[in-house]
């Protein structure tokens, strides 16, 4: 109960003083990558969470998206989901995920979905 509840509660958008994800940040990735970050390396940009899916128990998507515009020129290496606005330097950050390089060349969106499983 306590799990699905928490599901739940992430996926309502509810207003807990950046308590729950809000936020998906994009970036380039060049730097160093340590335990201790609580920010990606090189942001780039940072969209709100435009939607939230709470169809399957215990677990929560969050859906994304960035426009060719947003994209274009980007060399994206990493993304995260964060619970506030505030870029690198926030302490909210709920995951990170780093991976090679894609370069975007202005003709293709992006959209982003993150599952996080209560367990």
């Amino acid at each position: 109960m306590g799990r699905s509840g928490l599901a739940l509660l992430f996926g309502s958008g509810a207003n807990l003083v950046q308590a729950i994800p809000a936020y998906c940040a994009i970036g380039s990735g060049s730097g160093v990558l340590a335990v201790t970050n609580t920010h990606l390396i090189t942001e780039v940009d940072r969209n709100a969470i435009g939607s939230r899916n709470v169809s399957v128990v215990n677990k929560v998507t969050f859906t994304t998206d960035f426009s060719s515009v947003e994209m274009s020129g980007i060399k994206l290496m990493e993304f995260g989901i964060f619970g506030s606005s505030v870029a690198n330097g926030s302490v909210n950050m709920y995951n990170r995920e780093g991976f090679g390089s894609l370069t975007f060349d202005g003709t293709n969106d992006l959209q982003v979905q993150v599952t996080f499983e209560i367990s």
